[in-house]
């Protein structure tokens, strides 16, 4: 009974579902065009400079930023103003670099997706030039 069930639902799937429309020559050939252009897209994926790279430089800004402010204001401002304002620097710097590592995690995993994707496209299609 199970399996007559079944039948009948695959059946019934398939002839509901209408074969999709079959594409003009216009339309085949923007999509040859955008495959052939699949590494131009890329460029958009990859950066030049990571994030956690980015991440590094703005912290040794931060830290020289808060040791230099602290020598060459001890004269100018009230400590207590210039040691909150740092403090709030640090926080700010504790939210970017979190932020910079988990878009870092994100931005590998769509630079894998890109990946498998043109993978799969250049068994099929002719992608302009060698993926990374």
């Amino acid at each position: 009974m199970y399996n007559k069930l079944s039948a009948m639902a695959l059946y019934e799937k398939f002839l509901k579902e209408e074969e999709p429309a079959a594409m003009s020559k216009e339309q085949k050939k923007e999509f040859l065009e955008a495959v052939s252009q699949y590494q131009q897209i890329g460029e958009n994926i990859y950066r030049a400079a990571r994030l956690r790279e980015t991440a590094e430089q703005m912290g040794h800004i931060v830290n020289v930023a808060e040791q230099l402010t602290l020598q060459e204001s001890e004269h100018w401002f009230d400590n207590v103003t210039v040691s909150r304002h740092m403090k709030q620097l640090k926080e700010a710097y504790k939210v970017f670099n979190n932020t910079a590592s988990e878009m870092d995690e994100l931005q590998q995993r769509l630079e894998s997706a890109y990946d498998d994707m043109g993978t799969v496209l250049n068994k099929y299609y002719k992608v302009n030039e060698s993926l990374k």
